[in-house]
């Protein structure tokens, strides 16, 4: 402290100093902040913005090509004024388009764009949106536990906001995630969760789009007579709205529907609607989808030379598809490319701008960091003092848990014993049938007691912790639990050839006796699994059951906040994932020994 005193001195110059500086320079500072803030055109380019934006989200479902035109506007005035707020805009129109078009890999590309700068700004709808998009990424390339994860915390968060609309429309996309997981009936309980959620807001749109993806589902099942009917009812919605492409996308389900009903005519008409409103509507891919069922359907016909035609169409439309997808891939590389090049010379301007003052801050910063290593290295000697104060204090634990359980299973448990002895020198017959009953009540309380007293004492201090480590102390903890054959444990062991910190080993054993008891308890489990695992940098324990899983998640119990205690004096971290009828799963992870406590 006293060389703190005296370098205060000198601080309190530099500072001076450094306010006379910073008043020489309060020009170029002003400058440098009108140059970055001062932007005439700002409030019209907003404007524009938002009246492009809503064109192009008026054109989506009516023409692709006018709305990507629109989209590419907004980004553009975003990018020239580096509005997030208008950058996500037009990435959500965007992502709109590309899930509609099926170019999944610019939407994962946009979605994560989308997801950092709604995360900045704090903007849960617009994230809520991206989870979904990046969802029905992980989805069409068959990730499904990170599809399934996504969904289902972007329809938390639209529950929250109160966004039925986004929070059914991602129970739908859900639902057809279950669907080509061949999970059918997820898949039709979701369905009809959003089918409610749309008739209560009334919603045409919605109704069409829930209706349209039954009708898939049964044309999954082969029972195409039922999809026929969910895709006309679709249909019927679809032209009520105005909805061309939600009209087109059923004509070519309704289409494929009929060829499998082996109704060919109808199916060639159908077809012939759909890339009528594929042309219009500008969707290649809807118009190859078209094409393709009219090749097929001319030839069940035996129609050679018309489904020769269409096929032949189909392959110069596949050409197409892919030039397109490489183009639009490169636009949209090339428009995040501009954006964090233009990121990039606004940043470069700021240093410019700033340079002189920089120069002297970094004599300043020499000083602050002089300061700074001076304080690090008394903080390293406080840092090796509280190492060894915390040494003796987990000795002085061990010792302490030591003589309660000695003084438990000693003194109570020799008591319980000697009453329990005694009582069996008492002449049951001498007793009335009351006294007799009162009797065994009692014995078997002292017997009960007893056992209490012997289990708590060791699990105290068990010596098998001490004296061999904490893999031989679980392996006794496991075996004694599974004496009881009402709940099968399993022990689970990945490294961890060493033995660990006393610390850790304790924490760590008290973590896994409070689980076990708690499965044990609680879960009405049948099975569960303890699992221990090492690697260079951390350790993780992971305890699961397939029990009842808890109740009220929101509510936890003494047991459970003693665990998270013993995880936060580890420095570590907890996971708690339950689901009702499939069990709870704890996953704890600490940092090892090697990265902390050596």
């Amino acid at each position: 402290m006293r060389v703190i005193f005296k370098l205060l001195p000198f601080l309190s110059v530099i500072l001076l100093l450094a306010g006379s500086q910073c008043s020489r320079d309060k020009s170029i500072v002003s400058l440098a902040e009108g140059t970055i803030l001062e932007k005439e055109d700002f409030a019209e380019d907003t404007a524009l913005i938002l009246k492009y934006h809503k064109l192009g989200a008026s054109y989506l479902f009516l023409d692709a090509d006018k709305s990507m035109l629109y989209a590419k506007h907004v980004l553009r005035l975003s990018q020239k004024h580096d509005w997030k707020k208008g950058k996500i805009l037009a990435y959500n129109l965007l992502s709109t388009y590309y899930l509609l078009d099926g170019s999944y890999d610019v939407l994962r590309e946009l979605s994560n764009e989308t997801m950092i700068l709604s995360k900045q700004l704090g903007l849960p709808f617009y994230t809520a949106h991206a989870q979904r998009f990046m969802a029905e990424s992980y989805s069409e390339f068959r990730q499904w536990d990170s599809a399934r994860i996504n969904y289902n915390q972007a329809i938390q968060v639209f529950a929250r906001l109160g966004a039925d609309s986004a929070r059914a429309l991602t129970m739908v996309n859900l639902g057809n995630c279950y669907r080509e997981k061949e999970l059918n009936d997820q898949a039709k309980q979701h369905y009809k969760r959003a089918y409610e959620v749309f008739d209560k807001l009334n919603s045409d749109w919605g109704r069409a789009v829930v209706l349209q993806e039954e009708g898939y589902l049964n044309v999954r099942e082969l029972n195409f007579t039922a999809a026929v009917k969910y895709f006309q009812r679709s249909l019927a919605l679809s032209q009520k709205n105005k909805n061309r492409y939600g009209e087109l996308n059923t004509l070519n389900d309704l289409s494929n529907a009929y060829y499998h009903r082996k109704e060919y005519d109808k199916s060639v008409q159908t077809c012939l609607k759909a890339l009528e409103h594929s042309k219009i509507y500008h969707s290649t891919q809807q118009t190859n989808w078209a094409l393709t069922t009219l090749s097929r359907a001319y030839k069940a016909k035996n129609m050679p030379d018309s489904a020769l035609f269409y096929n032949e169409q189909v392959n110069n439309n596949r050409r197409m598809v892919h030039d397109e997808t490489v183009k639009r891939q490169y636009t949209m590389y090339q428009l995040m490319y501009d954006n964090q090049i233009m990121g990039s010379e606004i940043q470069q301007r700021i240093i410019n701008q700033q340079r002189s003052i920089q120069r002297f801050l970094i004599g300043f910063s020499a000083l602050i960091i002089a300061f700074a290593a001076f304080l690090w290295f008394n903080n390293k000697k406080l840092r090796r003092k509280n190492a060894a104060i915390q040494e003796a204090l987990i000795k002085g634990q061990t010792i302490e848990r030591k003589r309660v359980a000695a003084e438990l299973h000693d003194h109570l448990g020799g008591t319980l014993a000697s009453l329990n002895w005694y009582m069996y020198g008492i002449d049951k017959k001498l007793l009335s049938l009351e006294e007799q009953k009162i009797y065994d009540s009692v014995h078997q309380m002292v017997g009960s007691a007893y056992r209490e007293v012997r289990s708590l004492s060791h699990n105290l201090m068990p010596a098998e912790l001490e004296e061999h480590g904490l893999i031989t102390a679980l392996d006794r903890l496991i075996s004694k639990l599974n004496e009881n054959k009402n709940i099968q444990f399993e022990f689970n062991l990945t490294g961890l050839s060493d033995r660990l910190n006393n610390k850790i080993e304790f924490e760590l054993y008290s973590i896994v006796l409070e689980l076990t008891n708690n499965i044990i308890k609680h879960s009405g489990a049948t099975a569960a699994t303890i699992e221990l695992t090492e690697n260079t940098r951390s350790i993780s324990l992971r305890v699961r059951d397939n029990g009842s899983g808890m109740i009220e998640p929101g509510r936890q119990g003494t047991g459970l906040r003693n665990v998270k205690s013993r995880v936060e004096s580890l420095h570590g971290k907890i996971n708690i994932h339950n689901e009702a009828s499939k069990g709870t799963s704890i996953e704890i992870e600490i940092p090892s020994k090697k990265s902390v406590y050596d």
